[in-house]
């Protein structure tokens, strides 16, 4: 049985689909990186999974060279300046839903499965959890995610937690200029977000609530 069906069987409620069905279309792309297989070792050996919860680095210059970054800048976003980083942790829940106006490169170190929904499917500025897709992505592969998509951070496959690369344009998720108002879905510098209720670190933080209905999960397989 692979994982992918193994997950399934766990998730017996929730279709699950794979990042290389065709359904995933609409929301990305499965792609190369340059220098993908040197991203995938120094996200694996370099970073560690926290105990609970979740770590997000922005922009971890360790993980490729200023000069091998630039070929990623290139061919993915025509040269405006890029950030690379990693989202390392423990989420098993869908748990709110952000967007940004870039497209967003993520490789999976771990196998690991996302929620993603379309901004189309946004009611102003709130979406029902039952328009969300789950899709597995597996270890070492490397997807686009694009501008129209609704995601968040990935759920992990295993108990042991997920790795995932994180490439964004330089500066998205640092604060906002002009800070950030409780009634808008702008968050932090190219970065607009809302929240499922149940997630009180987003809530606490000031995140517009606007994600409704079954806050999903995702049980995992060991």
């Amino acid at each position: 049985m692979t994982t992918l069906e193994k997950i399934q069987q766990a998730n017996p409620s929730l279709t699950i689909h794979s990042v290389f069905d065709d359904t995933f279309a609409l929301y990305g792309q499965v792609i190369t990186l340059p220098h993908q297989d040197e991203l995938n070792q120094n996200l694996t050996t370099l970073t560690t999974i926290p105990a609970t919860q979740n770590q997000y680095v922005r922009d971890a210059p360790t993980l490729l060279a200023e000069v091998k970054k630039a070929a990623i800048a290139r061919e993915f976003y025509g040269e405006q300046p890029i950030e690379i980083g990693y989202c390392n942790g423990n989420s098993d829940h869908l748990n709110a839903f952000e967007w940004h106006n870039c497209s967003e490169l993520n490789l999976a170190a771990t196998d690991m499965i996302l929620f993603l929904a379309h901004r189309r499917d946004l009611n102003g500025t709130t979406i029902t959890t039952d328009r969300a897709q789950a899709f597995f992505v597996p270890q070492g592969t490397a997807i686009e995610v694009y501008p129209t998509t609704l995601h968040f951070a990935p759920c992990r496959v295993w108990q042991a937690g997920f790795k995932c690369l994180v490439i964004l344009t330089e500066r998205t998720n640092t604060p906002l200029a002009s800070g950030h108002a409780a009634d808008e879905t702008l968050f932090q510098y190219n970065k607009w977000l809302i929240t499922h209720a149940e997630n009180e670190r987003m809530v606490t933080n000031g995140a517009l609530i606007g994600v409704t209905g079954t806050n999903l999960m995702i049980k995992t397989i060991d």
